[in-house]
């Protein structure tokens, strides 16, 4: 049986203190490093100091670090984003579209060189319960959970992972 909760498959794109040499870095112990990627956003500092994207600016990108975590650092950093206090605005894990990034190479938005994976979003507007039923609301993390459990006998890749909430979180 894979124990798909430990295995380092859940793919995390991080764009602030949680980056190598910030503040908070020591959240990714565990973790492996995939690269460096960047995103379509303006990367802003809030009145408390956080990091957050401006998706609005559509001609601009925020440059970041892929890792792989396994679901325990997960919980980790949720803890930290979503409900330690650390960030009182607070964040909701998320997906975002990504792509790789090499230093003096073009910044390109091109689909066939995008990937997904999770990302932290600032809660700046309320979340919207689109089922209109509060016992339904979406739940990502306990999702996530309940898919990796689920699916012990298999190997989940990445991408099975991140690509199954993300078509959750579009429901």
């Amino acid at each position: 049986m894979i124990d798909n909760l430990t295995k380092a498959k859940i793919k995390l794109f991080v764009f602030g203190t949680l980056r190598k040499g910030g503040r908070l870095d020591f959240y990714m112990e565990g973790s492996q490093f995939q690269g460096m990627y960047y995103t379509q956003g303006q990367l802003m500092k809030s009145e408390v100091g956080s990091a957050y994207i401006d998706f609005n600016d559509k001609s601009a990108h925020t440059i970041g670090e892929l890792y792989l975590v396994n679901f325990y650092c997960l919980l980790r950093i949720n803890h930290l984003e979503s409900t330690s206090g650390e960030f009182p605005a607070g964040y909701d894990i998320n997906t975002i579209k990504i792509w790789p990034y090499q230093v003096g190479e073009e910044i390109e938005f091109e689909e066939k060189n995008r990937e997904i994976a999770f990302f932290y979003l600032r809660r700046t507007n309320p979340i919207k319960v689109k089922s209109g039923d509060w016992i339904n609301r979406t739940k990502p993390i306990t999702t996530i959970e309940k898919y990796l459990v689920g699916n012990r006998a298999k190997n989940l890749t990445p991408n099975e992972i991140v690509n199954y909430i993300d078509e959750y979180l579009d429901e």
